[in-house]
């Protein structure tokens, strides 16, 4: 169970090499969907950690089913009651007993709620250069149900693979903006 807690004081800019560390990873469940091709991040400093997702959970949404509205839920975890925010309800119909996630990554919103997320596999820590950032259109966003995300990043791969599309959540947007914009004087 990874259960140690990441850095607190490790900023999401690399002031050394001029990127943004991010923790990303895959969403379980929506291969069928036009969302597959993507990968999401945070900035690194929103995540508390990452655990093994609960093997209560079904039995504990389904209880919670009331409470289950549009991807927003609640899961209690140790002596804490925190919201779960499952992103592929955005997508696709997710039955909390075929829920195929492992791991849960905690995060605080803006406000300094603790809130989870689930996700495939064990998340990745990736430097992303302000270079890679762009502008998702904002009639693409309201047409996936992307409301929430306004940026992302392709990531060039070695060895000729694929460049990743990396969905960036959280990021302040004029943050990366300004990088974006000192990389180009």
């Amino acid at each position: 169970m990874l259960t140690t807690p990441l850095p607190k004081r490790l900023s999401s800019i690399d002031e050394d090499s001029d990127t943004i560390r991010t923790i990303v990873f895959s969403l379980a469940d929506i291969e069928q969907t036009s969302m597959s091709q993507y990968l999401f991040a945070l900035p690194v400093e929103a995540v508390e950690k990452a655990i093994i997702y609960p093997a209560v959970r079904g039995a504990s949404l389904k209880e919670n089913r009331a409470v289950l509205k549009d991807g927003i839920g609640i899961i209690n975890i140790g002596s804490q009651t925190l919201t779960i925010v499952d992103l592929r309800q955005k997508f696709a119909t997710i039955d909390p007993q075929q829920d195929s996630s492992k791991f849960l990554i905690l995060f605080h919103t803006q406000s300094g709620e603790l809130c989870g997320m689930p996700i495939k596999d064990a998340p990745a820590l990736l430097d992303i250069s302000p270079a890679t950032i762009r502008s998702i259109p904002l009639a693409y966003r309201e047409v996936n149900q992307l409301n929430f995300v306004s940026q992302m990043a392709i990531v060039p791969q070695e060895n000729g693979l694929e460049s990743l599309q990396i969905l960036l959540l959280g990021l302040n947007q004029s943050s990366a903006q300004s990088r974006i914009a000192s990389n180009l004087n």
